[in-house]
C-alpha cells in the first residue's frame, strides 16, 4: 500500500470512528439545547483557533480545545462533539489546508470529545453539567468525585489526541512514531491539563451568567482570560522560535565562509537529535543536546581558524594544536549566554573528548565525559565521513557505519555508536548526505576510509 493510500485509509478511518461515536452519543444527549449556546460555543473555539501553534513534524495544536471540553461538560457528549467538529472545520477552511487534513482534523475533534464525554457520562455516571457546578448545593463527596472524573476526561482526551495526531504525523513525515511523539509532545503534558482547567472557568462563569438570562455574554466574559494566557502563551512561543532562528541563522553566517562545511551544525543538530530520541532523553536533556550540536563549532568564527578550514593539504603540528583550541573557544562563546552556562557549555567544550581519554582539550574519558558530548562527536564524525571536503570525496553509508564500528570503544562510547548504528532516523540522515555506495569513486574512498574519523578527531576536521 503506498504512502498516500495509507494515509487516506487512516483519515477515512478516523472520520468513520467519529461518525460512530457521534450516533452513539445521540441517545443520552439533552433534547432541549439553546442553538445560541452552542453557536456561541462553536464561534469562540473558532477565533482561539486561529493562530494555531506549529509543533516540529507536521501538526499544530491550538487553545480551542479548552472549549470543546466546556461545551462537553455543559451539554455531553453529543453536542460537545458537534462544537468541536463545525469550529475545527471553519479553522480548516479558513488556514486554507488540505482537504484530508481538514477531514482528519474535524474529526479527530469530533471522536475525542465524543468519546472522552461518553465515558464520561455512561461509563463513569457523571453529571451535565458536573455536580460542583450546580447553582444549588451538593455535598463534597459528590463534588470531588466529579472534580476526579474530569481529570480522567482530561487524561483520556489528550492521550487519544497525541495517538491520533502523532501517527497522523508520522505518515505524513515518514518519521519513526516514537520520534514524532518526543519532538512534538514531550513536555506539554502540564501545559494541556493546566489549560484545561481553564474550561471549568468558563462553564462557571456560563452558569453564573445564566442565573442572569445573560449565557452566551457570560461566556464571552468567561473567554477573556483564556485569550489573555494564549495571548501570553504565544508570545513566549514566538521568543523562542525567534531565539532558535537567529542561533541558526549566526551558525549559518560562520559556514558561509566555508563552502564544505555550510550546513554542517544544523546536520550534526539533526544526527544528534536522532540519537538522544533514540536513548529516550528527558524533553531537557534533548534541548541541552541539540542547543550543543547546533553550537559546537562557533568558535571557528575567529580569523585564525579561515585559512585551517580551507587547506587541502596535512595540517603541521603548530595548526593542528590551533585548530583543537576551537572546541575551547566554542565553550567560551556560548558561555556568554547564561542560559546556556553550565550543561551546554559543557557539552560544547568536551565535543571533541574520546572515549579512552587521548581526545581534547582535557582529556577525559568514559562516563566523565558529558553525554551530550558522546553523542555530538559521533554525530559530528558522521557528518564529516559523509561530506565532500576538498582533499576527499564524502563516503557511503556501509563505509560510515564500518568506521563507527571499527572506532568503538575507542573514540566513541561503545553504547552511542550501538543506537547510532541500530537507529533507522539515523541511517536515513546518513543516507540523505552520503553519496551512492554503488558509485564510481566508492573503491577509491574506501581505501582512504580508515583514516577518516581518527583524523577528524585529531584536527577537528576530517
Amino acid at each position: 500500500m503506498t504512502e498516500s493510500r495509507t494515509i487516506r485509509v487512516y483519515v477515512w478511518g478516523v472520520a468513520a470512528s467519529a461518525l460512530v461515536a457521534s450516533a452513539l452519543a445521540w441517545p443520552v444527549a439533552p433534547k432541549h439545547v439553546d442553538p445560541w449556546s452552542i453557536i456561541s460555543l462553536t464561534a469562540v473555539a473558532f477565533l482561539l483557533g486561529l493562530s494555531p501553534r506549529n509543533f516540529r513534524v507536521a501538526a499544530s495544536g491550538s487553545t480551542s480545545f479548552v472549549v470543546h471540553i466546556s461545551a462537553g461538560l455543559l451539554f455531553g457528549a453529543f453536542w460537545g462533539g458537534v462544537v468541536a467538529a463545525i469550529s475545527t472545520f471553519a479553522n480548516q477552511v479558513q488556514q486554507r489546508n488540505k482537504w484530508d487534513r481538514v477531514a482528519f482534523n474535524s474529526a479527530q475533534r469530533l471522536l475525542l470529545v465524543t468519546l472522552a464525554f461518553l465515558l464520561y457520562q455512561v461509563g463513569l455516571h457523571g453529571n451535565v453539567p458536573p455536580a460542583y457546578l450546580q447553582p444549588q448545593y451538593v455535598s463534597s463527596a459528590l463534588v470531588q468525585r466529579e472534580l476526579f472524573l474530569f481529570f480522567v476526561v482530561a487524561a483520556v482526551y489528550f492521550t487519544i489526541n497525541k495517538l491520533l495526531v502523532g501517527l497522523a504525523s508520522a505518515l505524513s513525515s515518514g518519521r519513526p512514531f516514537r520520534e514524532v511523539w518526543h519532538l512534538n509532545f514531550r513536555g506539554v503534558v502540564g501545559y494541556d491539563f493546566g489549560a484545561s482547567l481553564l474550561s471549568l472557568l468558563i462553564v462557571w462563569v456560563y452558569q453564573q451568567a445564566n442565573l442572569f438570562g445573560i449565557g452566551p455574554i457570560g461566556l464571552i466574559v468567561g473567554v477573556v482570560p483564556i485569550v489573555m494566557i494564549r495571548h501570553v502563551y504565544q508570545m513566549y512561543h514566538d521568543l523562542q522560535s525567534s531565539g532558535e532562528e537567529l542561533l541558526e541563522l549566526m551558525v549559518k553566517a560562520i559556514e558561509a565562509r566555508d563552502p564544505y562545511t555550510s550546513g554542517h551544525s544544523l546536520r550534526v543538530k539533526e544526527l544528534s537529535r536522532a540519537i538522544a530520541l533514540e536513548l529516550n532523553l528527558s524533553a531537557r536533556d534533548l534541548e541541552e543536546v541539540e542547543t550543543a550540536a547546533l553550537l559546537h563549532d562557533v568558535g571557528k568564527i575567529h580569523e585564525e581558524f579561515a585559512p585551517l578550514l580551507r587547506k587541502e593539504s596535512r595540517l603541521t603540528s603548530e595548526e593542528t594544536a590551533l585548530m583543537q583550541s576551537h572546541a575551547i573557544k566554542s565553550a567560551e562563546l556560548v558561555g556568554i549566554i547564561s542560559r546556556f552556562r553550565g550543561g551546554i557549555q559543557k557539552a560544547v567544550r568536551h565535543h571533541h573528548e574520546r572515549w579512552d581519554g587521548q581526545g581534547y582539550p582535557d582529556g577525559f574519558n568514559s562516563t566523565d565525559i558529558p553525554l551530550a558530548s558522546r553523542i555530538i562527536i559521533v554525530s559530528d564524525t558522521i557528518d564529516a565521513m559523509t561530506t565532500d571536503r576538498p582533499y576527499r570525496k564524502g563516503l557511503s553509508l556501509d563505509i560510515v557505519l564500518a568506521e563507527l564500528q571499527k572506532c568503538r570503544g575507542t573514540q566513541f562510547d561503545p553504547a552511542i555508536v550501538d543506537v547510532a548504528v541500530g537507529s533507522v532516523a539515523v541511517r536515513r540522515l546518513i543516507v540523505g548526505a552520503a553519496p551512492d555506495a554503488e558509485s564510481d569513486a566508492a573503491p577509491m574512498r574506501s581505501r582512504r576510509a580508515g583514516s577518516v574519523a581518527a583524523a577528524f578527531l585529531r584536527t577537528g576536521r576530517a
